[in-house]
C-alpha cells in the first residue's frame, strides 16, 4: 500500500513539474494572460500529453506489477497455511492414538498416548529406549511444523500495509501454537533428553522450534 502511495505521489510530482515548467516558459516569453486561442491550448495539451502519457504508462505497468506481487504473496500465505493445517491434523491424530507398545507393560498397552507422556514425564514410570524411540519422531514432526509456522509468520510480516503493524499477527500465531503444543513438547523432550532431541532435527528446525515454541 505504501509503495502504491509513493507511485501516485511521484506521478503527481512529475505532473506538477511539467505544468510549472510550461507556465515558467510562458512567463519568460511574456505571455502573462490566459489565452482564448484554441491553438494555444492545443500546444499546451500536446506538451503535457508528451510528458504525462509516458509517466502514466509507467504508473499503469507498475500497478499491474504490484497487483501480481500481491496475488503471489497471498498464494504463498495460503499454501503455507494449508501445509500447517495438514501437519497439525496429522500430529493431533498421532498424539491421540492409543499406545500400542508393551514396553511399559500391559497397563499402558492401548492407553492414550498423552497419558503415557504425562506418566513418563512425571516419573510414574521409567522411560526406556523403546519409548524414547517412539517420541523422538513425534518431536521431529513438531519441529517440522514449527519451521512451517515460522515461514508463515515471516510471510505475514510482509503483508502490504500503510503501517508496520503486522508484528501482532506473528505474535498471535506463536501464542496459539505455544498454548497447543508447548507443554506436551516439554514433557516429551524431558523423556528423550534435550541432546537427543537436538541431534534428531536440523539446525534450522531447531531455530524455528526455539522461536515458535519457546518464544526466543
Amino acid at each position: 500500500m505504501k509503495k502504491v502511495q509513493q507511485a501516485f505521489g511521484a506521478f503527481g510530482i512529475v505532473s506538477a513539474i511539467a505544468v510549472a515548467a510550461y507556465l515558467t516558459r510562458m512567463y519568460t516569453a511574456g505571455n502573462l494572460e490566459i489565452s482564448s486561442n484554441n491553438q494555444d491550448w492545443g500546444g499546451f495539451g500536446s506538451y503535457i500529453g508528451g510528458i504525462i502519457a509516458p509517466a502514466a504508462s509507467l504508473l499503469a505497468a507498475y500497478m499491474v506489477y504490484i497487483g501480481l506481487s500481491s496475488t503471489g504473496h497471498q498464494l504463498k500465505l495460503t499454501l503455507a497455511r494449508e501445509a500447517i493445517e495438514r501437519l497439525d491434523t496429522q500430529l493431533e491424530l498421532l498424539l491421540n492414538q492409543p499406545f500400542y507398545n508393551d514396553c511399559h507393560g500391559e497397563k499402558y498397552l492401548g492407553a492414550p498416548l498423552r497419558k503415557v507422556v504425562y506418566d513418563l514425564s512425571n516419573n510414574n514410570i521409567q522411560a526406556n529406549e523403546s519409548s524414547r524411540m517412539i517420541f523422538l519422531p513425534l518431536l521431529h514432526n513438531i519441529a517440522i511444523l514449527t519451521h512451517s509456522i515460522r515461514h508463515y509468520i515471516d510471510l505475514s510480516r510482509d503483508i502490504p500495509s500503510t503501517k508496520k503493524d503486522n508484528h501482532w499477527l506473528g505474535d498471535l500465531e506463536k501464542f496459539y501454537w505455544i498454548d497447543k503444543y508447548s507443554a506436551i513438547c516439554s514433557r516429551m523432550i524431558k523423556i528423550v533428553g534435550e541432546e537427543a532431541f537436538k541431534d534428531r532435527i536440523s539446525e534450522t528446525q531447531l531455530e524455528s522450534f526455539e522461536i515458535v515454541m519457546r518464544g526466543r
